[in-house]
């Protein structure tokens, strides 16, 4: 499924923010859940308010103050994205 360039880019700056022991599996967890997000929508190209839901829904509890504070800098609520859950 293509990614757009937002959506990549989000994804990557938002991973920077969480520890480096768990970057890689969340970010295991959060491509493929972006993909079936937007398969389920019935998109064929993933968004960046998609990328950012899958990446919350695959940051362990412990780490989303982390993934907060990177979506504040960036102007995003993870409320807004929590919702969804």
């Amino acid at each position: 499924m293509q990614w757009s360039d937002e959506a990549t880019e989000i994804l990557a700056e938002l991973l920077r923010c969480l520890p480096a022991n768990v970057r890689d599996a969340v970010e295991e967890k959060a491509g493929p859940r972006a993909e079936a997000i937007a398969e389920e929508m019935g998109e064929d190209e993933i968004a960046m308010e998609t990328a950012v839901r899958a990446l919350v829904e695959s940051t362990p509890e412990r780490m989303k103050s982390k993934l907060r504070e990177g979506l504040t800098y960036h102007g995003l609520d993870m409320d807004d994205f929590e919702a969804n859950l």
